[in-house]
């Protein structure tokens, strides 16, 4: 049981520093796509316009799974006062 608590800390932990990375990584993405992210500035690059489409698609799962996670979180947290 120890162990159990320890791993669902130490998740909880590692989920609320990195959500504040999920907001700066929204920023950069933001900051890239009226810089050089557009489509028009890739059009042609080959891999390069695959790696830029791979990371800005990639935030989405990103962010969901983060949502999901604090819901749990508070859904854990709600049902132990119970």
């Amino acid at each position: 049981m120890k162990k159990r608590k320890l791993l669902f800390t130490a998740t909880a932990v590692m989920g609320v520093v990195s959500f504040p990375i999920v907001v700066l990584y929204y920023g950069a993405l933001h900051d890239i796509w009226h810089e050089i992210g557009r489509p028009d500035v890739w059009h042609g690059q080959g891999p390069a316009a695959f790696e830029w489409r791979f990371i800005a698609i990639s935030y989405w799962p990103v962010l969901i799974f983060h949502l999901l996670f604090f819901i749990s979180l508070w859904h854990l947290k709600k049902g132990k006062k119970s």
